[in-house]
């Protein structure tokens, strides 16, 4: 299953960078998806509902699971995870169990800080590909 998205570009309350970029999650990010993030999230506000539908549809397809854990008396979140594009940049999908959004927003991490490499500014209409590991 793919899925085309788009959706506007916002800057979110900047927990990505802090989770993203904790070693535990660094580490299991290296393991199951072969690369270590960039510490953060590009945030993505999807507008069309087929679309928002579409994600809803992937999260239930097999993606690559990431197991919560506790860190120093913290529970973190675990995460399903989708292969995706972005431009040329490889992206993946993060759904994750403990979320402050809605899913009408999405989160993706990439080896590359891809506000700066595609200038990407909040209020930017983003458009990327995401699929399951059957895709």
């Amino acid at each position: 299953m793919k899925v085309d998205v788009k959706g506007t570009a916002f800057s979110g309350m900047g927990r990505g960078k802090y989770y993203v970029g904790l070693p535990e999650y660094q580490k299991r990010f290296e393991a199951m998806l072969g690369y270590r993030p960039y510490p953060g999230t590009l945030n993505l506000k999807i507008q069309n509902r087929g679309m928002v539908k579409g994600l809803e549809m992937l999260k239930s397809s097999v993606g690559t699971k990431i197991p919560g854990f506790t860190l120093n008396g913290e529970t973190f979140s675990s995460v399903v995870c989708f292969d995706g594009r972005l431009i040329e940049e490889r992206v993946t999908l993060l759904f994750l169990d403990i979320t402050h959004y809605n899913e009408t927003v999405t989160e993706l991490i990439s080896p590359t800080y891809l506000r700066g490499k595609f200038g990407i500014k909040d209020g930017d209409e983003v458009s990327f590909q995401a699929w399951d590991v059957l895709g």
